[in-house]
């Protein structure tokens, strides 16, 4: 079995900090939206609950909706590993089942990076590898510390690949 050159993990704090704060502002929305109803509720006198008893369920409201999709992402990042070969790049998740996605250096047409805001505070990004065939589809490295210095070290790959 081929050694990879290269192998990279998702970077987890990067990717679970902003997903948690998206979400708490979405379930923000939702529980003011949701908060403005019961108050128009209790006016009519329709809705039997106490204040206290109404805003911790929010409150919990707020956190579920905030962290159980970090639950989700946690678990695709850590079983995700991204391996460089000499000859392809491949990217592989390992829970139950594995699935694997493998490019090979002589289909990829170009490569970008995406690098957000909160990425360039944290050093880390998207990398995207695109093929020419649609029978391959682009790779997606995600949450990449160091991208530009990956994206560097991808060409070279393919640059002695290809000699």
């Amino acid at each position: 079995m081929e050694k990879p050159t290269l192998v990279l993990k998702p970077s987890i704090i990067n990717a679970l900090f902003p997903i948690f704060v998206r979400n708490l502002l979405y379930s923000l929305v939702l529980v003011v939206i949701l908060y403005g109803v019961y108050y128009i509720l209790r006016f009519f006198k329709l809705v039997p609950f106490s204040n206290a008893a109404v805003i911790g369920f929010f409150i919990s409201l707020l956190l579920v909706i905030a962290i159980l999709p970090l639950c989700y992402e946690l678990i695709k990042l850590v079983n995700t590993t991204y391996y460089f070969y000499h000859t392809h790049v491949s990217a592989e998740f390992a829970l139950l089942a594995i699935k694997k996605h493998s490019v090979n250096y002589s289909q990829i047409t170009n490569i970008s990076t995406d690098i957000s805001i909160w990425d360039r505070l944290s050093n880390a990004g998207d990398i995207t590898i695109h093929t020419g065939q649609e029978q391959t589809p682009s790779l997606i490295l995600t949450y990449i510390s160091s991208p530009r210095r990956i994206e560097k070290i991808i060409y070279h790959l393919i640059h002695k690949n290809r000699k």
